[in-house]
C-alpha cells in the first residue's frame, strides 16, 4: 500500500472563500461575533493523491475529516485477509465520525482519485459546538445523514435483488449530487468494479452483468468510469424506488 503524501494548499483563506461547502462549514460560525471567532478552527485544505490513505485501522482518532472534492473508499480487512468495502464518500461527507467512542479508527480510508479535504481536531470542534448552536446543528445534521444512509444501505442489502441494488446505488449517488447542485444525469464511478461489488455484496461478474443489462435496455450508458443516465424513470423502476425528488431537482436545474 502507498503511504500518504498529504500536500497542504497555500493561501487557504482564498480556498475557503471558493469552497462550495461554505454553507455546511463546521470550522466557522457565520455570526459576526468576536467571541465565536476566537474558537474558530483554522481549516487548511490538503490534497491526497489516488491510492494514498487518509487513515488506517487502529490509528489514533484525533480529527473529523471533511471531504471537499474527489472520492474516498472506506474498507475493512477480515481476519482471513479479505477486503470488505464499507462506504464511498463524496464532497461534503464526514470521515472518522465512527471512531469517536473507541478513540481509534475502525476502518481504512483511501483516495479513489485526487482529493482535497479539511481536518478538524475533534476537541476544538467540540469547544466550537458548545458555543455555537449553528455549528452544533450542522454537525448533528451531518451525523444524522450518515446514520440514515447506513440504514438505507442495510435495507438495500437485505431486501433487494442484484439489479435493484445496483440501480438503487446509482440513484443514491444522483441524490447526493443533487443535494450539492450537481448533475442528476451523469455520474463518475472512480471505484473499481470489484469495489462496487464488494460494497453491494455481489460477485464482480454479477455487478458487471447488471450494468451491461441496464445499458442494453437503454437505461444508462457506461464509458469507463463515466455513467450517463438515459432514462431516470426506468432506473427508478429497476430500483423499485420513487424518484420524484430527482425529477424536481433536474427541473430546477433546467429552469436556472
Amino acid at each position: 500500500m502507498r503511504s500518504a503524501k498529504i500536500i497542504p494548499l497555500a493561501g487557504h483563506e482564498d480556498m475557503c472563500s471558493e469552497c462550495g461547502l461554505t454553507a455546511q462549514c463546521l470550522s466557522k460560525d457565520p455570526a459576526d461575533s468576536d467571541e465565536l471567532h476566537a474558537f474558530e478552527i483554522p481549516a487548511t485544505p490538503r490534497v491526497l493523491r489516488r491510492g494514498e490513505h487518509l487513515f488506517r485501522t487502529g490509528q489514533p482518532f484525533e480529527s473529523i475529516i471533511v471531504l471537499r472534492s474527489g472520492a474516498v473508499k472506506t474498507y475493512m480487512i477480515s481476519l482471513g485477509g479479505k477486503e470488505q468495502v464499507v462506504g464511498f464518500h463524496l464532497p461534503g461527507d464526514l470521515l472518522g465520525i465512527d471512531s469517536v467512542e473507541s478513540g481509534e479508527h475502525m476502518c481504512n480510508a483511501v483516495a479513489l482519485d485526487t482529493c482535497s479535504f479539511c481536518t478538524l481536531p475533534f476537541d476544538k470542534l467540540m469547544r466550537l459546538c458548545a458555543r455555537s448552536r449553528t455549528i452544533q446543528y450542522r454537525l448533528f445534521s451531518r451525523v444524522s445523514r450518515t446514520i440514515l444512509h447506513g440504514e438505507n444501505m442495510l435495507l438495500t442489502l437485505g431486501q433487494k435483488s442484484a439489479e435493484q441494488r445496483v440501480a438503487a446505488f446509482l440513484l443514491r449517488l444522483l441524490r447526493r449530487q443533487a443535494e450539492r447542485g450537481y448533475s442528476t444525469t451523469e455520474i463518475n464511478l472512480p471505484m473499481a468494479r470489484a469495489d462496487l461489488a464488494s460494497y453491494l455484496a455481489l460477485a464482480v461478474e454479477t455487478a458487471s452483468r447488471v450494468l451491461t443489462r441496464l445499458q442494453e435496455a437503454g437505461v444508462l450508458s457506461v464509458r469507463r468510469s463515466q455513467v450517463q443516465i438515459l432514462d431516470i424513470e426506468a432506473l427508478g423502476q429497476a430500483a423499485e424506488e420513487r424518484i420524484d425528488d430527482l425529477l424536481r431537482s433536474d427541473h430546477q436545474r433546467q429552469v436556472r
